[in-house]
């Protein structure tokens, strides 16, 4: 999540304006896509089945019109598209219940909406889909963080009615889509290095505080044919910075090298990509600026960036594919458990910017305001993949943007070999800080788009509740 902190604290010195434009969207305009809910009847077909299913989907989210873009300054209009964005699906079934993990390619997404996508997709498994954003900076805005702003006066959400009523329903579309490609799956679940070069760390003093390790899971059919791919490592998808062409950015170049060179579905679901993780110029071009801002703005034309955005997309590809071609034990169909678990709990919402856009209806989060204190719902999820009865793999969401000593912290509740992290997971609550760095003065930033110093503290916790509701080996 980036925008200009001293924007929004200058607008809040002026006065109360309320919100602009349409709040709902007008439906009948829009040219909505049928959903089906099919997850409900593919599942009843595989009941007891006893293997492991898997589908795959994507489905194109790109706007037809302008729209104000998510990320950096307030005002920033879209003049055209760069390339498409798409919400990305994966469908897994054990017999048992089934999992649905979905990569939307936006700068996030609250619970409160995701909420009213869920029900679109199914009728029963409401606790069985996970909904991740990639937090890409050149996509519309989908918090409303970001809207028309009168200098320094923010006047409406960035949200635009009619995106955001097409948006859930082209991500039940792509939910849909992906139960009706399952079919008998194999697995893998990998752990590769990428070139440390592609991230930097914002901070002068942590330039390395990264994760440079990208977790896989990798499904194919039983002909050996790719069905799935999804990744999972921690950098900001802002290669292209604060242009205004909307842009796929380095993930599209990840998702066109998988899909060329190995096929099937790609997936990228965000890790330790908080406090801050993002794409590294280089240091011949660090070397005029330490802040990396300043090095984009002033010291790159949109052609370096294209290419910095090009050698993200491909170094990550590289990394992942080397691993596929070398590494991991097709296991299954037969044998292998999906387990999961959701954990919903109440963190405080101790920030006077979330709190002013909320009350004026520029955020679709429900608050609830006790003894002076503004407070949130959100939630964790808990997912276990086991072979034959031992863990292959963990996943548990976080819901915002996890610090690479936050996600080392999570790793260490889990024995399993492979570790996903889902950044954004049902959710987008800012950065989330360990408490005992909260008053670092590198988070300066940072603290300003977060809900307070215990959300840290709320998350892990969170995290090893839902994880212990989880069968052990």
């Amino acid at each position: 999540m980036r925008v200009s902190f001293l924007v929004i604290a200058a607008a809040l010195m002026v006065f109360n304006v309320g919100c602009c434009g349409p709040m709902k969207a007008n439906k009948s305009a829009l040219n909505l896509p049928e959903t089906s809910k099919a997850m409900d009847q593919v599942h009843e077909k595989l009941a007891g089945s006893g293997k492991l299913y898997a589908g795959a989907a994507m489905v194109d989210i790109t706007p037809e019109y302008p729209l104000w873009m998510g990320g950096f300054d307030m005002g920033r209009k879209s003049v055209g598209v760069r390339d498409p964005i798409h919400v990305h699906a994966l469908y897994l079934d054990d017999g048992r219940k089934p999992f649905v993990l979905v990569a939307v390619n936006t700068i996030g997404l609250l619970r409160d909406y995701i909420k009213e996508v869920i029900p679109l997709a199914t009728d029963v498994h409401h606790n069985s889909i996970l909904i991740g954003s990639m937090h890409n900076h050149v996509t519309p805005d989908t918090l409303g963080y970001w809207g028309k702003s009168a200098g320094i006066l923010p006047l409406c959400a960035g949200t635009c009615p009619n995106y955001m009523e097409t948006l859930k329903y082209k991500i039940a579309q792509a939910i849909d889509l992906a139960a009706l490609d399952a079919k008998p799956a194999t697995v893998r679940a990998l752990t590769a290095q990428v070139d440390p070069s592609l991230s930097i760390n914002i901070h002068p003093q942590v330039r390395d505080e990264k994760d440079d390790v990208v977790r896989i899971m990798a499904f194919d059919d039983e002909s050996g044919k790719p069905i799935a791919t999804v990744a999972n490592w921690g950098c900001h998808v802002e290669a292209l910075w604060n242009d205004k062409q909307i842009s796929a950015d380095w993930a599209g170049v990840y998702f066109q090298k998988m899909m060329a060179e190995w096929g099937g579905v790609p997936l990228f679901v965000e890790g330790a990509l908080g406090g801050l993780v993002t794409t590294n110029p280089g240091d011949e071009k660090m070397a005029l600026d330490p802040d990396i801002d300043v090095v984009y703005k002033k010291h790159m034309t949109i052609d370096e960036r294209i290419e910095v955005m090009n050698r993200v997309g491909n170094g990550l590809a590289a990394a992942v594919l080397d691993a596929l071609n070398q590494e991991g034990e097709k296991l299954g169909p037969a044998g292998i458990e999906i387990h999961q678990a959701k954990h919903k709990f109440e963190m405080q919402q101790d920030n006077w910017v979330f709190n002013y856009m909320g009350n004026r209806g520029m955020l679709n989060r429900k608050t609830e305001w006790r003894k002076g204190k503004t407070y949130i719902t959100t939630e964790t999820v808990g997912m276990r993949l086991k072979a034959d009865g031992k863990t292959l793999l963990d996943l548990v969401s976080v819901p915002g943007e996890p610090t690479p000593p936050l996600v080392a912290a999570i790793d260490a509740t889990s024995d399993a070999p492979v570790k996903f992290t889902v950044a954004l997971g049902n959710d987008e609550n800012g950065y989330i800080i360990l408490d005992s760095e909260w008053d670092a003065r590198k988070y300066t930033y940072e603290r300003t788009m977060s809900l307070g110093k215990e959300t840290g503290a709320k998350v892990f916790e969170a995290v090893e509740k839902v994880r212990a509701m989880l069968p052990a080996d």
